[in-house]
């Protein structure tokens, strides 16, 4: 479109027209040009009565999404989208803005809370935290792209806002006058340029709509960026914040450990005997895990470790055996973990306790979308039990062990609803534990997102916090005190 408004431009040059002077072609330009306009202008005419010019919205490039955003505020924001797209078929008066974006404000709510909160279910430290972050941004935009923005003053800027209407009035007159002249003074350039401007008024609309429309699905996008940042609870602390608050589960590992605690739970899950201690002592590479035929882990230990340079916690959990005590103690930790590493024995066909499990810890995440899942690594233990003969030579598995090694981690699978099972032998000679630690290395960003949005969501969790809020209440009121005593003695002198 930008091209046909600058070909006239581009043809109708001055010493085109001199060539066209010096010849006598002049006035059979000027027709065949207004000619070809109206042909032209006649065609799309015709075309528009036989089948209307409606194109559908353009889509908007969409901007980098957060990439500490969980698959359901990707899911929610996406849906926003959606819901933009489709209210803007067409540019709607501006008025009707705000309206759209609070609609985009109640989808994003719902999508993130299930359905249990609606727009303006957010604390005012939330959302004085969001204009923050905005308004730095904002900022930042405007002193690096928008000129004399750190030189005009709000005052001046009213000042032409208040006048914009006049300022309209005079361009419109001065340019109506411009028209005027100009075929006075040229006739064949005034002549071309009132013909172009007949014929592609309809085509600067058609553009112009367009901006419209982008801006308004531009700003809308930015609503509902920052609904999901609001609603999945990135908003309730700063980074700031975030480094003052203790979990939990981070206060009780760190009662368990010998040494300094470790930024990234790794808990290690599974039934009785299914060789979740053996495992842990593999990867630590050391005997710290007590293990033998009979259940031995009946409390929480956690151990510390590296992996790919990480600092790292295993958490040893006691086993799976049937009880429902045991279900919900293991669910409510798996929650708080940041990586799960769930010990099936290959030999043990019996995973009836493991799917309960697995249906509960899903549950969790189900009832409360705002809360990002951990990654889970699911592995075959004790796979040395389906191989006769085993230890081979150089540990490398024949053909036929392969297959029975592939089998069972196949049924595994399809139990578990996992897309990959890893089959490992934790006692000597050990077996594919380094394929375990490539896995967990590779998993070590997700769970430090996990991490990340545990404490952010979970954070102010727990029930009233009446001690909190009575020293908050304590401290305003010794302010207010303070603040009386000052006026008070100002009156006085």
């Amino acid at each position: 479109m930008a091209g046909l408004l600058l070909l006239p431009l581009t043809i109708t040059t001055v010493l085109g027209f001199v060539w066209l002077f010096e010849r006598g072609w002049l006035l059979w330009f000027v027709l065949a040009s207004i000619a070809l306009f109206a042909a032209a202008r006649l065609t799309r005419y015709v075309v528009r009565l036989r089948k209307p010019l409606e194109s559908p919205p353009r889509e908007l490039k969409s901007p980098t999404i957060d990439p500490e955003w969980s698959a359901p505020e990707i899911a929610a924001y996406k849906r926003a989208q959606g819901l933009i797209n489709s209210r803007l078929a067409a540019p709607l008066p501006w008025e009707e803005l705000p309206t759209e974006g609070l609609a985009v404000v109640e989808l994003v709510a719902a999508d993130l809370s299930g359905g249990k909160r609606t727009a303006l279910d957010f604390t005012v430290p939330e959302a004085l935290l969001l204009v923050d972050r905005v308004s730095l941004r904002y900022r930042e935009f405007l002193r690096r792209h928008v000129p004399f923005s750190d030189q005009l003053s709000v005052r001046a800027l009213y000042w032409l806002w208040r006048r914009q209407d006049q300022a309209l009035a005079a361009w419109e007159t001065g340019f109506l006058a411009y028209r005027g002249v100009r075929l006075v003074l040229n006739p064949a350039l005034g002549l071309l340029r009132e013909a172009e401007r007949a014929i592609t008024s309809g085509m600067q609309d058609k553009l112009t709509d367009q901006f419209m429309r982008d801006a308004q699905a531009i700003l809308l996008e930015e609503v509902a960026q920052a609904a999901v940042d609001l609603y999945s609870g990135r908003l309730r602390f700063s980074e700031a914040e975030l480094m003052q608050i203790q979990l939990g589960s981070e206060m009780r590992d760190r009662a368990q450990l010998a040494q300094e605690d470790d930024p990234v739970r790794i808990l290690v899950v599974g039934q009785v005997s299914a060789g979740k201690s053996s495992l842990i002592n593999a990867l630590l590479e050391e005997g710290s895990a007590e293990t033998d035929m009979a259940p031995t882990t009946d409390r929480l230990t956690a151990h510390e470790t590296e992996i790919d340079d990480i600092p790292c916690r295993l958490v040893d959990t006691m086993g799976l055996d049937g009880s429902d005590k045991v279900l919900r103690k293991l669910a409510d930790e798996m929650a708080e973990a940041d990586l799960i590493v769930w010990a099936l024995r290959a030999s043990r066909p019996g995973r009836g306790m493991d799917v309960a499990l697995l249906e509960r810890f899903n549950a969790l995440f189900t009832e409360d979308p705002a809360r990002r899942r951990p990654p889970v690594l699911f592995v075959g233990t004790a796979a040395d039990t389906l191989l006769p003969g085993w230890p081979y030579t150089e540990n490398r598995l024949p053909r036929d062990a392969q297959h029975r090694v592939g089998q069972a981690m196949a049924a595994i699978a399809t139990d578990m609803g996992a897309t990959a099972v890893i089959p490992t032998c934790a006692e000597p000679p050990e077996w594919n534990i380094d394929t375990l630690l490539e896995a967990l290395a590779g998993a070590m960003s997700e769970a430090l997102m996990t991490q990340r949005n545990r404490r952010r969501v979970t954070g102010t969790k727990g029930g009233l916090h009446l001690r909190e809020n009575l020293g908050r209440a304590g401290r305003g009121l010794g302010k207010g005190a303070q603040f009386l005593r000052r006026s008070l003695l100002r009156k006085t002198r």
